[in-house]
């Protein structure tokens, strides 16, 4: 019985003489140069989105347009945007069964670091990183999780005109 519990201590003391646990670190340099190292990455990553990136378009007056009659029912396009901060944003806009327009970034919360955005199968957009599927129903309506992160649910439709604003693209910036 003395030998198991000899066992048993040795078995609870490596851990703690191995080292294992929370690091700090204490060297503030080091620390810079890691968030400079993390920034930089995350500039580059961002040139290197290998979904599909669409037809380029830009903004005029705050806002994009896009002709309705180049959307068919159940039909999704894909575009990419410059913001003025100089980041691109790739998105798509899809237009749903019901005849509804939704505008969604070819990115999740989940999958974005792949940088492979979705695609389409029929009534579904698919993540291009773990083949999830959403309904195009559903498209900009639920946020996190894999789902396309929304830029907007009900685009505005006037005059042929399908209307997404700056600020709504902006929203999702940070996934690319």
């Amino acid at each position: 019985m003395r030998k198991y519990y000899i066992v048993f201590l040795l078995l609870l003391a490596i851990p703690l003489l191995s080292g294992c646990g929370n690091k700090t670190n204490s060297n503030p340099k080091q620390s810079i140069r890691n968030t400079q190292f993390f920034s930089q990455q995350t500039e580059i990553s961002s040139v290197n989105f290998s979904g599909k990136k669409g037809e380029k378009v830009s903004f005029e007056n705050n806002k994009i347009t896009l002709d309705s009659n180049i959307f068919k029912s159940k039909g999704a396009r894909f575009y990419n945007t410059v913001l003025p901060t100089g980041k691109t944003v790739y998105f798509f806009v899809v237009k749903d069964g019901s005849g509804t327009y939704r505008a969604a970034a070819n990115a999740c919360q989940v999958c974005s670091d792949s940088r492979m955005g979705f695609r389409q199968e029929g009534n579904y957009m698919v993540c291009n990183t773990c083949g999830n599927k959403y309904p195009l129903e559903r498209i900009a309506t639920e946020k996190g999780g894999c789902n396309p992160a929304p830029i907007n649910p009900d685009l505005e439709v006037k005059g042929g005109k399908v209307t997404i604003y700056q600020e709504d693209i902006g929203l999702v910036s940070n996934f690319f």
